[in-house]
């Protein structure tokens, strides 16, 4: 007979499946991580998995939805904090803790499995950068706004550029990898908020 749970348990339940599901996917990868995994470490029956997903494909896309509900709400509170304004420097530190995380999911995934599981997510969600769309739209007509030149074409097309260099993590090494994003997340700074002097940069990177 199926288990039944309170909507809060399943909630809990739920968020223990994806907090599993990520310590998976960083062990073994996305092809190695199999549904019994997930199950076992996170402390239940194959079965109950299968109450709540039907395939591996349909866990990881919500385990995307949910890391962009958690990043999105994070720079929703820097929204807030700022009065709505943000400065370079707040973007810029934002934009780092987001790239360099381990679950990023472009670092879990590879690209021949970036197409199947972008066609498992609603409409309303892409399986693209954090950064990108009526935000990077916001920001350019504040930073034009006080007198300033900016792209957010070019910045989204630079997040973007940054998602398909971890897609393709394999054909770098390591530390260039890291250099490559870094590089990847000023270009896409400088593209917003035009050049800064170098002192004013150097500062920012130090953080």
């Amino acid at each position: 007979m199926p288990a039944i749970f309170t909507t809060g348990d399943r909630e809990a339940l739920r968020q223990r499946m994806i907090e599993a599901g990520w310590e998976c996917l960083l062990e073994r990868g996305y092809r190695a991580t199999r549904v019994e995994d997930v199950a076992r470490v996170a402390g239940i029956a194959q079965g109950t998995f299968y109450g709540f997903f039907g395939s591996k494909r349909e866990f990881v896309a919500e385990m995307v939805i949910n890391n962009r509900r958690e990043l999105q709400a994070e720079l929703g509170e820097l929204r807030a904090r700022t009065g709505g304004s943000i400065g370079r420097g707040d973007l810029g530190a934002w934009m780092r803790s987001v790239w360099h995380s381990e679950r990023v999911v472009f670092r879990c995934i590879g690209a021949r499995d970036y197409q199947r599981i972008c066609e498992l997510l609603p409409d309303e969600v892409c399986l693209g950068p954090e950064l990108e769309g009526s935000l990077l739209d916001e920001i350019g007509r504040a930073v034009r706004d006080a007198g300033g030149t900016s792209d957010p074409q070019l910045a989204s097309a630079l997040q973007r550029t940054c998602a398909l260099t971890l897609l393709a993590r394999d054909q770098f090494e390591p530390e260039v990898l890291e250099r490559t994003v870094d590089a990847l997340i000023e270009a896409t700074l400088d593209a917003l908020y035009g050049r800064g002097d170098e002192e004013e940069r150097g500062g920012e990177g130090d953080e």
